[in-house]
């Protein structure tokens, strides 16, 4: 797959491309100058990777690269990105929620730059998340009401992991390394999340069809708030970089979502 920018439709244009993005209404993440390159519905006849249908969904990040909304800026806090997410505004209590979708990641020289011997930075190109529907209820944690279930990461050596954290105050396990080559080919992904405050949820993930993470725990920290997706490029800690960024281009295809009551 050639890493030069292809034709193709910015995803702004048509959220609603159930061939491209399935059945999940996303939106841009941070949409102030998000570049017109960074994400693009593209197509097989024009050589490009595709999972199922005939188009797929391509991420581009360049050096320099950074949006933002009015509540937060990248560009002034060591972090680039382009991402879309699932855009909530109900809590997802009593809810069993599915996530799938399929990525493919095309050799490039270096994804991530090497880390200096003081810190790392972080590649995320997949975020389940928590929030609360009204950040002041739970400004205490997270980050001011904001935080992770799961990721999924790669890191300079190319290693593809998912990553969850323990509680709601991004205290993280150990990372689970799922392909430690996994350039040139699709590989699924499921999330099954039980969306309770309760501690009998749980979030179950998948890769290739194949349970490699379940854990039981509260995957809410209120019954107000929710559970959502984010899927793109999101790099941060970029000054721990050893050496300079380069252009980043991931692939996702094959999305959608279900939805069960419990």
């Amino acid at each position: 797959v050639s890493l030069a920018t292809p034709s193709g439709a910015q995803c702004t244009n048509d959220f609603s491309n159930t061939d491209a993005f399935g059945n999940i209404p996303f939106v841009v993440k941070l949409p102030i100058n998000a570049s017109s390159w960074g994400c693009l519905v593209v197509d097989k006849a024009n050589n490009q990777p595709v999972y199922s249908g005939s188009q797929s969904v391509r991420f581009e990040v360049r050096p320099g690269d950074c949006s933002a909304a009015t509540s937060f800026n990248d560009c002034v806090n060591d972090r680039s990105r382009w991402e879309i997410f699932q855009n909530r505004n109900t809590s997802t209590a009593g809810q069993i929620i599915t996530y799938e979708y399929a990525i493919y990641i095309p050799a490039q020289t270096q994804i991530q730059p090497t880390p200096k011997s003081s810190g790392y930075p972080q590649t995320i190109l997949t975020q389940v998340t928590w929030e609360c529907l009204t950040r002041s209820q739970c400004s205490s944690i997270g980050t001011d009401g904001f935080g992770a279930l799961a990721f999924l990461k790669i890191d300079y050596t190319g290693a593809l992991s998912l990553e969850t954290f323990k509680d709601f105050n991004w205290t993280a396990n150990p990372r689970l390394v799922i392909d430690s080559n996994p350039y040139n080919k699709w590989i699924k992904l499921r999330y099954v999340i039980k969306s309770t405050a309760g501690s009998d949820g749980y979030i179950q993930i998948y890769v290739n069809d194949k349970l490699v993470i379940n854990e039981t725990r509260a995957t809410l920290p209120n019954s107000s708030a929710f559970d959502t997706l984010a899927v793109g490029i999101y790099n941060s800690n970029m000054s721990f970089a050893a050496q300079p960024w380069q252009t980043q281009v991931v692939y996702f295809d094959g999305f959608s979502t279900s939805v069960s009551n419990f």
